[in-house]
């Protein structure tokens, strides 16, 4: 890659973000960094990032940019607002919009990037804290296989894969189809776990079960045990982060008239957690919710 496309920038530092650019920079990417909160730019600075002042800085001084916030509101704001990526002359530059949004606002954010005359990839990531401390992320890419061809060595610096899901966009429906699968897969792994203490069952037992299993021995349900078994809901995944994908996915199916019955049963617990205040722990913290039912809260 020459030295002009080295320059690459991040907008967003949350618990993937930073990891992420901390990884384009260990594999030699001139990394400039952004956050809307200081105490996160002081952090990327103390790690060796170069903070820059806004968005518009970072689209200033970089070739690709790469967002990765919350939701489709926070990715408008840093590209549209008063010091956002469009505010600067971005024409021949890369955007590429890593955030869990919807198809819908992907399309939208790639309307306005080609408007303002830049190359647009969509490409969410599957994978949470270890896997992205790890770089090895599963990149879902959305976009024109040559640009995704030309920025292949720096998405290499973030995940051990790439799928190509399609044109621009798919990167973001494919994410929301592999959350599903986590969504319902955490519900279940809860609801296991639950049964098991009304049967006065160790719920170790499960895991050890799990772990003898060649058909069930899943790596996420072992990044889970310690949640479950010790009440341990420090967030790698929050339940806020996963309602937003689950709503998504409910709008979409709604959309397309697709009944998902199972989905709606794990957006109603998720959306009684967040309204018990529990929304910014561990998806995982919806078993504080599966209980007898003489104590039960749904």
């Amino acid at each position: 890659m020459d030295n002009k496309s080295n320059s690459i920038g991040f907008i967003g530092l949350g618990i993937m973000g930073m990891a992420m650019a901390q990884n384009a920079k260990a594999q030699g990417f001139n990394v400039s960094v952004f956050n809307r909160t200081r105490d996160k730019l002081d952090l990327a600075q103390k790690a060796g990032l170069q903070p820059a002042q806004s968005a518009k800085d970072v689209a200033e001084k970089t070739e690709a940019i790469i967002v990765m916030v919350t939701n489709p509101k926070a990715v408008s704001a840093v590209l549209n607002g008063p010091d956002g990526v469009f505010q600067a002359d971005v024409k021949g530059k890369t955007l590429i919009q890593m955030s869990t949004i919807d198809e819908k606002s992907t399309l939208e954010f790639a309307r306005q990037a080609e408007e303002n005359g830049m190359n647009f990839l969509d490409c969410p990531v599957t994978g949470s804290k270890k896997q992205v401390e790890a770089a090895e992320l599963i990149i879902l890419a959305g976009g024109e296989e040559a640009l995704l061809k030309k920025w292949t060595p720096l998405l290499q610096t973030m995940g051990k894969a790439i799928v190509h899901a399609g044109p621009v966009g798919k990167g973001s429906a494919l994410k929301l189809c592999m959350n599903l699968i986590v969504a319902q897969m955490t519900t279940g792994l809860c609801e296991a776990v639950a049964l098991a203490k009304v049967q006065d069952v160790g719920p170790q037992k499960i895991f050890e079960v799990l772990g003898q299993s060649p058909a069930l021995n899943c790596g996420y349900f072992k990044i889970k045990e310690k949640a479950l078994l010790e009440d341990d809901f420090s967030p790698a995944f929050s339940l806020a982060n996963m309602l937003k994908d689950v709503i998504f996915m409910s709008e979409t199916a709604k959309q397309k008239r697709l009944g998902l019955p199972v989905l709606q049963a794990v957006r109603f617990i998720m959306e009684a957690a967040q309204t018990d205040g529990l929304g910014n722990q561990d998806l995982t913290v919806i078993s504080k919710l599966l209980k007898p039912h003489k104590e039960r809260k749904l």
